[in-house]
């Protein structure tokens, strides 16, 4: 019996770790940069929210209650996450939720949005790596410029001009309420094309726009007055992390 080439030079049970290492090395150096560029030359997207800055706004207020309440504490993963997610699993029927806006961040930078186990713990995992390297701050700011908001609206900026036609440093309390609501609820591309051609277009008060939206696409628009009314108490009782 001969010995194969690959059993006298190569040791099997390390290649696969070996790939594995280099692949998340590999994607963490990734979602680095894209954090850089986007506190660095946000300016250019006329970002009315500076990576820099030490005060946060009704609209990034509003968005860590509703979505990490304790993300400057945590260190991207968070075991609580995923005990309310199976809670609401077991009396809603639906598993989400249970994602730090740390694993938002890298889920969005690289564009994997496959449900399966191992794109969750690569995404654990370099969630906690990027917390070694980049500040809360930036990460942070990189989530609100570029998540998903609704059909051809990408980020808090794109949506306050869009949606009140203002920067979104400048939005009101209910305003800002409502563009962080939109952030698991989506603005309907239905709602969007009725309300971009609307002769009173923009509305100032969010109220109008649910109103409006609930002759296009009324499970949403109750789904949103209610997380907006969520959001709404956040600037009383500020999440733990602040």
């Amino acid at each position: 019996m001969k010995i194969k080439p690959a059993h006298l030079y190569a040791p099997k049970s390390t290649l696969g770790l070996k790939r594995l290492l280099l692949s998340l090395n590999r994607d963490l150096d990734y979602v680095k940069r894209d954090i850089q560029f986007n506190g660095n030359y946000g300016m250019l997207f006329k970002h009315s929210i500076s990576a820099y800055s030490n005060q946060l706004t009704n609209i990034e207020i509003a968005t860590l209650f509703l979505e990490d309440r304790r993300f400057f504490t945590h260190y991207g993963f968070e075991l609580r996450s995923f005990m309310r997610a199976f809670k609401r699993y077991a009396l809603q029927g639906s598993l989400n939720g249970m994602s730090t806006i740390d694993q938002q961040v890298i889920r969005i930078s690289l564009g994997r949005y496959e449900k399966s186990v191992f794109r969750k713990l690569n995404e654990i995992t370099l969630a906690i790596f990027l917390n070694l390297h980049v500040s809360k701050r930036r990460i942070f700011d990189y989530y609100i410029h570029n998540a998903y908001l609704g059909y051809r609206i990408e980020g808090c900026e794109v949506a306050s001009n869009k949606i009140f036609a203002k920067p979104a440093a400048q939005l009101n309390e209910a305003q800002a309420a409502f563009v962080a609501s939109l952030f698991p609820l989506p603005f309907p591309s239905s709602v969007w094309e009725a309300y971009a051609v609307h002769p009173c277009y923009p509305f100032s008060d969010p109220s109008e726009i649910l109103d409006f939206a609930n002759d296009y696409a009324p499970r949403w628009a109750a789904r949103m007055s209610y997380r907006m009314k969520i959001a709404l108490t956040s600037y009383d009782r500020m999440p733990r992390s602040l």
